[in-house]
């Protein structure tokens, strides 16, 4: 031990003291989530007496009245859903409460407190439970759904009352002792008080002729303003003044989405089948448009503030406000542009995300929602929109990027491959290419894999083509190659170590492919097949493929995982696969033998990160679970995975999901060459007392030994890399946190020879 202390003491005068902070440059910390949710399309707005809330369907946001100042919120920041029908704020209770469409409800307060009621979700209701409307008094809130309405006691919180109607209702309000409700027959009300039992419907009445209504009508707005009433009848406005129902205002062949009161007057927010408006309904009976907009289901909704600021949101152009002066203003959180996620891929720190998921069945969608990327912490896209070249354009289902000229190609199910050097763009088909088009739709050259071999040539799976291979050499020459299978439905690709190709097929199994030393030549070409015949496949329902650190392929499936270690002799026969054992609980079981595997990631330590439709599973090198991740352990959106991807350099993994893009901050990375003084990094670095995570070190060599001592050179901690990086909680083995200090950090390479000493300051 003594020696010991002398060798720490040295390298204590050797090394210079370095106390400058050092921050994670990557901003999300190990063990954190992050939502990437598009922020386009807007479908409600409340404000409370300091901010306004927006929702699209996926993302919610609030922006301080005074500095405009934007705050999120989703299941990350603690929200029970992901996919959100309706906002309100309670301003008598200081809270938000958000209606998602499975009928959650979240009671969001201002200081970040979230209370979850799910009393229309979990009970067993026939009939539609969407919740179209939310109507306050005082505690006591409204909803409006299709089955009936609910009466809810926000400040316990508890369902007070329960009606069951053979209407849909639409909206609510609480107008001189009654009840009102909006259905598409018109209106009902009800006395609201105690002596009254309100979920008897039979005693609700309708109001019709008799009330200066007409016969038959439909309503579906509601609301009250200085001691009136004012209801939506089919197109017209109505007001009821305490006694009589008379006709108030027209805004023809417009629909009432919604009305909201506001200084003096009432905001309608109109819908009808080529323009959507926003406008002003006075006492008087008189009206002004306050948003004209030419585009159609746009279904805009408007509040005003103090200030007379018209909030909107609309679900075309997303969220902003009027002011007085009619200046315009928009807010556009970051975020990629639409929900719509496909295949995934990271390279040099960038993220590129195709739009559309053609699993499990590979039909085409004809979805234009392009191509997404996120570099430099902002969110961009490429579609017809911004390049004309795209027009014809659909289902962008997969992307690569160039190992070395960082050129973006995509491919897309319907025209062919797009090449986008950063400042031009080229669209690969029959024309200009070896790629053909396929017989089940003569116009459409289908695309659906991608790789590079180490030679920078790009191979692609040119699916249902009659020569379903099709390479692009790094010297720009095409070749297609024909298959000696009756089959051409290739879908996915990767390329192993050996340079073989492996294709995963529509109910077809596996094809590997090696096209030996001259790509263009096929006169050293070989197949193979891979399927529940002649390999440990269950199914031949291929989805997912991989290839791990080790050289060998993970091959995933609608019913389970195969790996292949025998890749070298893969043309030979008895190069079966073998389905891993995990180990849970005490017992070896087949890993996710009944689940299907959409996609398998491989990160820095070679741990396997498997989406599922159950979820994301992540075993280690030794095939133990070391994480499970799903919508009730996590803030994943969706159980339901379409892609998965790793940055290698920080290890943020990246999830596409049926319900947006989440990542999260694993703590493996890729290992470096080599390591030294100059690459070794420890961060945070003073690791200050006010810091609650995970002390990392990162610039490893692979798998490296770590040892992290104080000054005196009593052993605090050791650990093995994960990848390049290893990991300390800040405690000692007593299990005390670390007292204030400088600590040293030696690590060394599985081989011995690389060696290195860092070291970084603890204030506690």
């Amino acid at each position: 031990m003594l020696l010991f202390q002398r060798i720490v003491l040295v390298f204590l005068l050797a090394l210079p003291i370095f106390l400058a902070a050092q921050e994670d440059r990557e901003g999300l910390a190990i063990g954190n989530w992050k939502s990437h949710l598009p922020y386009r399309a807007g479908i409600s707005v409340t404000q409370s007496p300091t901010k306004v809330y927006f929702t699209s369907a996926e993302a919610l946001f609030s922006v301080d009245k005074e500095e405009h100042a934007v705050e999120l919120f989703n299941k990350v920041s603690g929200l029970s859903e992901s996919i959100i029908r309706i906002i309100n704020f309670n301003t008598d209770l200081g809270l938000l409460v958000i209606g998602y469409e499975n009928s959650n409800i979240d009671l969001l307060f201002e200081n970040g407190k979230v209370i979850n009621v799910n009393d229309i979700k979990r009970k067993s209701i026939t009939g539609d439970k969407l919740i179209n409307h939310i109507n306050f008094d005082g505690s006591i809130a409204w909803f409006s759904c299709g089955f009936g309405i609910v009466k809810m006691d926000l400040s316990i919180p508890e369902t007070r009352s329960t009606i069951f109607t053979p209407y849909q209702i639409l909206g609510s309000e609480i107008f001189n002792d009654y009840i009102y409700i909006t259905t598409p027959s018109g209106l009902f009300r009800v006395q609201n008080n105690d002596n009254v039992n309100i979920q008897d419907f039979s005693i609700w009445e309708r109001l019709g002729t008799t009330h200066g209504l007409p016969a038959s009508y439909r309503s579906s707005a509601i609301e009250s303003l200085d001691g009136k009433l004012y209801a939506s009848v089919d197109q017209d406005v109505y007001v009821f003044d305490g006694n009589n129902w008379a006709f108030h205002f027209n805004f023809t062949n417009y629909g009432y989405l919604s009305f909201e009161r506001a200084n003096g007057f009432l905001i309608g927010n109109t819908t009808s089948g080529f323009t959507d408006k926003i406008i002003r309904i006075y006492p008087d009976g008189t009206g002004g448009i306050l948003w004209d907009k030419t585009l159609s289901a746009d279904k805009p909704k408007g509040i005003e503030d103090e200030q007379g600021n018209i909030w909107i949101a609309d679900n075309f152009r997303g969220f902003g406000y009027i002011a007085p002066n009619f200046e315009e203003k928009d807010f556009r959180p970051e975020g990629p542009n639409h929900i719509n996620s496909g295949d995934v891929y990271i390279h040099n720190n960038e993220v590129w995300v195709a739009s559309t998921n053609l699993e499990p069945k590979w039909n085409p969608k004809a979805n234009s929602t392009g191509l997404y990327s996120f570099i430099e912490g902002e969110w961009s896209v490429i579609n017809p929109f911004t390049d004309s070249i795209l027009l014809p354009v659909r289902d962008i289902n997969v992307v690569k990027i160039h190992p070395e000229t960082n050129t973006v190609y995509a491919g897309a199910f319907s025209k062919g491959l797009i090449e986008y050097n950063r400042d031009t763009m080229a669209l690969f088909n029959e024309t200009n290419s070896s790629l053909s088009a396929s017989p089940l739709s003569p116009t459409a050259y289908r695309v659906t894999g991608l790789d590079f071999d180490s030679d920078n040539n790009l191979w692609i799976a040119n699916s249902t083509a009659p020569d379903p291979i099709c390479v692009f050499t790094a010297d720009r020459q095409w070749q297609s190659i024909s298959t000696p299978f009756s089959f051409t439905d290739l879908t996915k690709l990767v390329i192993d170590k050996n340079g073989y190709k492996w294709f995963t097929t529509n109910n077809n199994g596996v094809l590997i492919y090696d096209s030996g030393d001259d790509p263009l030549s096929t006169l050293d070409d070989r197949f193979v097949q891979l399927t529940t015949s002649n390999s440990e496949l269950q199914t031949n329902d291929v989805l997912s493929i991989a290839v791990d650190r080790d050289g060998d392929v993970w091959v995933g499936a609608s019913e389970g995982i195969v790996v292949f270690e025998c890749v070298n002799q893969i043309f030979d026969d008895g190069c079966f696969g073998r389905r891993p054992v995990a180990e849970e609980g005490g017992i070896d079981e087949q890993l996710l033998k009944s689940e299907q595997v959409n996609a398998i990631a491989v990160d820095g330590a070679n741990r396997k990160w498997l989406g599922t439709t159950s979820g994301v599973f992540v075993i280690d090198d030794n095939e133990k679970t070391v994480h499970t991740f799903n919508e009730d352990n996590s803030p994943l959106f969706s159980n339901y995975i379409i892609d998965i991807d790793i940055n290698k350099d920080n290890g943020e993994v990246f999830f596409s999901t049926e319900q947006g893009i989440i990542s999260y901050k694993s703590r493996a990375i890729a290992g470096q060459p080599t390591m030294n003084k100059s690459t070794v990094m420890v961060y945070p670095n003073p690791v200050r007392n006010d810091f609650d995570g995970d002390v990392a070190i990162r610039g490893l060599v692979e798998d490296a030994d770590v040892k992290i001592t104080d000054v005196s050179g009593r052993l605090v901690y050791e650990t093995t890399a994960l990848g390049g990086q290893a990991i300390w909680n800040g405690f000692d083995y007593t299990g005390r946190k670390a007292n204030t200090g400088v600590y040293l950090v030696f690590a060394s390479g599985e081989d011995g020879i690389q060696k290195v000493v860092t070291k970084f300051l603890v204030v506690n």
